[in-house]
């Protein structure tokens, strides 16, 4: 079997119309100049892994931005949604990439998880998420497994950011950890790229398509650091690698004086 090559973009944080911008940067351009990076790295054929805050206040027209320009691109794209998301309005919205949950390819599993809680920045599973991530690894079932989510089962050395770590995290690490085949979890919600060990388990956070936040910060702050994504090569004996790419050539740089989002 081949191997699996995916990108993981994240925190899109898109709005009603193309001029939207967060901390100064226009979050739909920045999209676009990811979209354009990962054709030039020899990746435009890539599954994309979307990993939340599609949107940056759950607008639908958002959605449908997303929606046109992946399918004006020829994109395979799967999605989960993060605390800036509507899941009913993703679901309405991104009409021509339907939500799949348990997604297999090149004999590996992809299993995307909703780590939202409503009305609320930090993360949470349900009792519900809880018991569909079980029966998910049971449908994959002899596979090597990918897990996807928004928020970070794991702290990041940023004070702010790390009181919205998911507050039950050991029940899924139980369920992860009992399959005995999941490789790693991509994350996104932190705005940095960050890599550590939940456990046993690998997790690779993914800065965003716009801007970043600033590592070990006590308070909101941005960074310097320029638009991101996150390749994944999932190879066909269970393993896998993975790095993070940034923009060289993006003109646009952040509002540093932003104080929040």
């Amino acid at each position: 079997m081949s191997t699996v090559r995916i990108t993981q973009i994240t925190d899109l944080h898109l709005g009603s119309d193309k001029s939207e911008t967060l901390g100064g940067v226009t979050t739909f351009e920045s999209f676009q100049s990811v979209l354009r990076a990962t054709e030039a790295q020899g990746r435009g054929d890539n599954l994309l892994l979307l990993t939340g805050d599609l949107a940056g206040h759950c607008q639908p027209e958002a959605y449908q931005l997303l929606n046109q320009a992946l399918a004006a691109a020829k994109k395979q794209a799967i999605w989960l949604p993060g605390n800036h998301d509507d899941l009913e309005a993703m679901k309405s919205n991104l009409s021509d990439y339907p939500y799949l949950r348990v997604f297999e390819a090149g004999g590996w599993g992809i299993l995307l998880l909703d780590s939202s809680k409503p009305n609320s920045p930090g993360g949470h599973f349900s009792d519900q998420e809880l018991l569909f991530a079980q029966q998910g690894l049971e449908q994959l079932a002899g596979k090597p497994v990918l897990v996807a989510m928004h928020h970070s089962p794991v702290l990041v050395d940023s004070a702010w950011i790390d009181r919205q770590q998911i507050d039950n995290q050991q029940k899924l690490y139980q369920i992860l950890a009992a399959h005995g085949s999941v490789k790693a979890v991509v994350t996104g919600h932190v705005h940095q790229h960050h890599d550590s060990l939940w456990g046993e388990i690998p997790v690779y956070s993914t800065p965003s398509s716009c801007v970043q936040f600033e590592k070990h910060s006590v308070d909101f702050a941005l960074s310097d650091h320029p638009p991101g994504y996150r390749w994944l090569d999932l190879h066909s004996d269970g393993s896998l690698q993975t790095g993070v790419e940034f923009l060289t050539d993006f003109a646009q740089r952040c509002d540093k004086n932003c104080v929040g989002y």
